[in-house]
């Protein structure tokens, strides 16, 4: 999210940020929730921002926050993507 603030940041740049909330989260009240979520983040492999999708799924595990990381080919950012995700998702499994 950084990259797209051009520099500006506040509290609500922060907690919209997993990658550096998740990472400095210490709270054990949210840690705990964190914990009981089904974690599916779904990307395709050619998006520009899957280094983040990768990153975030690995501050995930620094912190045993369980999650899937599913690499999708190609760009697989679009509805006829988002649809094949959702039916394939929504129930928290695949």
């Amino acid at each position: 999210i950084r990259r797209f603030t051009g520099g500006y940041e506040d509290e609500m740049v922060y907690f919209n940020n997993p990658i550096q909330f998740v990472a400095n989260e210490q709270d054990p009240n949210r840690l705990y929730r964190l914990y009981q979520l089904d974690i599916i983040i779904a990307a395709g492999r050619d998006d520009r921002l899957m280094s983040s999708s990768r990153e975030l799924s690995r501050v995930l595990w620094d912190k045993g926050i369980g999650n899937a990381l599913r690499e999708w080919e190609g760009w697989a950012h679009d509805w006829p993507y988002w649809e094949q995700m959702l039916r394939l998702y929504i129930n928290g499994s695949d």
